[in-house]
């Protein structure tokens, strides 16, 4: 039934009171610490936990409200993982917006109120029927295990939980037998276990012998087994070599293959005359080819030299009429760049008085301009100089302050610290309401005292007509005042080294502070909105326009003018620029022209000179041969090729019709199988000997008789072992049912409570007890050293610590019955002393050990050495 239990595996928060959006992951099977500051938002995480498995998605009114941030409306959503029964589980709600509820797992998936009906169904809580849930009444037993903060020194609030619990001891309930003769049975019942059990439960004597003689028989009947099994094995095999080595003597395969051989390696050998014949043939074809190659290049080395000679002549011609004609148009275009040259020289005479005449325009309208920017550059500065006074002034009050807002954090914080030593106090202080008598009072210290009194350290009350009563608070009050007293020093210490009356002030002189820093900002804005460059360059830029202004009158001159004057002066650059490309360009063509002329001069040259050297070549070669006897040794040096290769095919088709390659395949598959076949023969030879030797090694141990009778052994003694067997086990089964039987009925009811509490008592108090009511499971007492104390006169640490282990015991007791039982602590151990708070750590360590427990803090620093994952909000 433990594999039920729910364990939390992930939470996600989403616009639900103060928490804008928190995931909280990969939380382990044991213990999980979840951290966050004061007001983080733990508490709100518990409330939005419980919200996503109690609350109805469609849940309206108060507790829809008490789910949105302050003075928002938003669509709060709460995401969920969770392990059960081995199964991820995811479930998802947003309420009061486009409300939506989704849970799946297992292969199953539920939208909307089947949502909430599935959650009430797997962990047996109750829903509400309308508007908000509360968790002694619709939480089931997650009303007692996840513990709010502030709530955890009180009594547990079982709640509607109680039905989930006494339903889980009664499991643990059976009825009672006892007397003289329930005794008497009882201690037979265990001498006759002891015959066949050990302490441990495991066998003994001759139950336990018979079971090894047993198992040892079984092992060697597995070992005869396996080698019967090979040694049929290897008579088969035996026979199978035996068939073939006589097929192999009956057919004398041998022979066979040995004369395919020899057959084969004569009719190779009649190949070898016609490849000799075919090789002598196509020798003198490639002598024939290359005598009648020569012949034809010889042939052709002539006729090229010829049309060369051709070619050559009607090159020089052409290069010498191209040249004529290139020599006429230079002669124009030099006279062209002559006249372009007189047109450049009028174009840059006109360029020079345009500039000129711009230049001294654009000088008058500078100084104008100048005087304009004096006057303007004035005013401006004097703003920017004002400006930096003023920043000069703020930047001195901040340089000078010493306070800090961390000092102010630092105070607020020390306070917070004195409003909860207080809180705390007042929580553990007595509270006595007086109703005197008409005509009498009450003195505390000599003065009148109030109707209702807080009291948090001895005191003496004086009653009118009655005495004086000493009260004495109990409870831890007195550490707990101290802690209020310490507090409020630190926090009076801290105002006095800083010089301050109270945190009021602080917040006033850093509220001036900032607003200085606020003024130094602005002023430098303005500085650098007016002077950019800084004032000296400001002062710098009006002293050079006031020195422009000075140097002549200005004169009427308009942008009008300036700009007829440069777009005349541009036109006359362009006309400049165009003369200039004109000129340059006719320059181009003139020196183009001319290295042209002077290219064809020397192709001229080069071609009358190849005339020359190819007349001689041509001259020279005829007197050797002349151009007929080389067309005849072509023709007589072709004939003699055709015959040669007529020769050389005539060999290749008699040595393709005697299939030399078929020969060749053939003699060396009849040489492969000669030597396989006597290969295999040798082979098989020596497996038959080594089989035959291996069966006359086995036959003489005689492996069928053995097992035979190993095996009528083993039956026999399993016969034996399963009578024992169910004797064993019915003396031990009658053992433990008259031992359990002997309990006690009310011992039994809360003994599973004190039982699994007593583990973790000891960790922090040993010799101790925890009484519950039997009917509401409340705490009733703590039972130390013999001596038993009211639940509600224990300090208010200690009852939270007795609190918290009752919760893991039930919890314990829960899971065991099949129930839920994570458990989530929010600042649960908040007034426990160090001391005490070290061995509260061991005991969350070993419930961490059966369950799933969150802790919920603010004081990360304690949970520190505790050895469980730290997950921060």
């Amino acid at each position: 039934m433990a594999g039920a239990e729910m364990k939390l595996r992930r939470i996600e928060v989403k616009d639900f009171r103060k928490l804008g959006h928190v995931v909280i992951d990969d939380l382990g099977d044991g213990l999980n610490v979840i951290v966050g500051d004061n007001e983080a938002g733990k508490s709100t995480l518990l409330a939005a936990l419980r919200g996503a498995l109690f609350e109805r998605h469609r849940v309206g009114g108060a507790a829809a409200a008490a789910m949105q941030p302050y003075n928002q409306s938003v669509r709060p959503e709460v995401a969920l993982e969770f392990e059960r029964a081995g199964v991820i589980w995811r479930l998802r709600k947003a309420f009061c917006q486009r409300q939506e509820a989704e849970l799946a797992g297992n292969g199953e998936r539920y939208t909307g109120d089947a949502v909430e009906d599935k959650l009430a169904e797997m962990f047996g809580f109750t829903p509400s029927s309308s508007g908000g849930t509360k968790p002694q009444e619709h939480h089931g037993v997650f009303g007692l295990l996840w513990v709010e903060q502030g709530m955890s020194h009180r009594q547990l609030g079982v709640g509607a939980g109680r039905n989930h619990l006494a339903s889980a001891l009664e499991r643990e309930i059976g009825q009672v037998t006892g007397g003289e003769r329930g005794r008497a049975l009882l201690a037979a019942a265990e001498a006759r276990r002891d015959q066949f059990w050990d302490k441990r439960g495991n066998p003994r004597g001759d139950f336990k012998s018979l079971a090894v003689k047993i198992e040892d028989d079984r092992q060697q009947l597995v070992e005869l087994k396996r080698q019967m099994a090979e040694h049929d094995e290897r008579v088969n095999r035996l026979a199978g070599i035996q068939n073939i080595l006589a097929r192999h003597q009956r057919d004398d395969i041998l022979e066979v293959a040995r004369k395919r051989a020899a057959a084969a390696r004569e009719a190779f050998a009649a190949v070898s005359g016609l490849e000799e014949t075919l090789r002598a043939a196509e020798s003198g074809a490639e002598r024939a080819k290359l005598r009648h190659e020569a012949a034809v290049a010889r042939n052709a080395t002539r006729q090229k030299l010829v049309a060369d000679l051709a070619a050559e002549l009607g090159a020089s011609e052409a290069s010498r009429s191209a040249r004529d004609e290139a020599a006429a148009a230079l002669a124009r275009l030099e006279g062209v760049t002559a006249q372009a040259a007189t047109r450049l020289d009028e174009v840059v005479e006109a360029e020079r008085a345009a500039t000129a005449r711009l230049r001294g325009m654009e000088q008058a309208l500078a100084r104008r301009q100048a005087a304009q920017a004096v006057s303007r550059l004035t005013g401006q500065l004097k703003l920017a100089e004002e400006a930096d006074e003023a920043r000069r002034k703020a930047l001195a009050l901040v340089q000078g302050a010493t306070l800090t807002a961390e000092d102010v954090a630092a105070l607020e914080k020390l306070e917070r610290g004195v409003e909860q030593a207080r809180m705390r106090l007042e929580a553990a202080s007595v509270r006595i309401t007086l109703h005197p008598s008409a005509g009498q009072g009450a003195h505390v210290g000599g003065k009148a005292a109030k109707a209702e009194l807080s009291l948090s350290r001895d005191t003496v009350l004086v009653l009118e007509g009655y005495g004086e009563i000493g009260i004495h608070p109990g409870g831890g009050t007195e550490e707990l005042a101290r802690a209020a007293d310490q507090a409020g020093q630190a926090l009076e210490s801290a105002l006095r080294r800083l010089g301050l009356a109270d945190i009021a002030a602080a917040r006033t002189a850093l509220r001036q502070q900032d607003a200085a820093r606020t003024e130094v900002k602005t002023h430098g804005a303005t500085v650098t909105a007016l002077a950019p460059s800084g004032i000296e360059a400001l002062r710098q830029e009006l002293a050079r326009n006031a020195l422009l202004a000075e140097g002549g009158e200005a004169e009427a001159i308009e942008l009008a003018d300036i700009e007829a004057a440069r777009r005349a002066s541009i036109e006359i650059e362009t006309q400049l620029r165009g003369a200039e490309t004109e000129l340059r360009e006719r320059r181009g063509a003139v020196e183009a022209a001319r290295r042209d002329l002077a290219v064809l001069n020397e192709r001229v040259s080069v071609a009358e000179a190849r005339c020359a050297r190819l007349r001689e070549e041509l001259a020279s070669a005829r007197a050797t041969a002349d151009d007929r006897l080389l067309e005849e040794e072509v023709e007589r040096e072709r004939q003699a090729f055709q015959a040669a290769v007529a020769a050389r095919d005539a060999a290749r088709a008699a040595l393709a019709g005697a299939d030399p390659e078929a020969k060749q395949i053939a003699l060396k598959q009849a040489e492969q199988s000669e030597r396989e076949i006597e290969a295999d023969i040798r082979k098989l030879d020596g497996q038959k000997r080594e089989i035959e030797a291996e069966l006359r090694a086995l036959g003489k141990d005689g492996l069928g008789e053995k097992l035979a009778m190993l095996e009528g052994q083993t039956v026999a003694a399993e016969v034996k072992l399963k009578s024992m067997t169910l004797e064993a086990e019915a003396a031990r089964l009658l053992h433990a049912a008259l031992t359990d039987a002997q309990r006690e009925t009310k011992d039994r009811w809360l003994a599973p409570v004190r039982e699994r509490s007593a583990p973790y008592l000891r960790l922090i108090q040993a010799d101790s007890d925890i009484v519950l009511h039997d009917e509401t499971f409340e705490i009733e007492q703590l039972v130390r050293n013999g001596v038993a104390e009211p639940f509600g006169a224990l300090s208010v640490g200690a009852r939270e610590q007795i609190a918290v282990i009752t919760r893991i015991a039930l919890a314990d007791i829960l899971r065991e019955a099949g129930q839920e039982a994570c458990i989530v602590l929010d600042d649960a151990l908040v007034n426990t002393d160090e001391a005490r708070l070290e061995r509260m750590h061991l005991v969350l360590g070993k419930a961490a050990q059966n369950q799933q427990v969150l802790v919920l803090t603010c004081r990360e620093r304690d949970f520190l050495q505790l050895g469980a994952p730290i997950r921060r909000m």
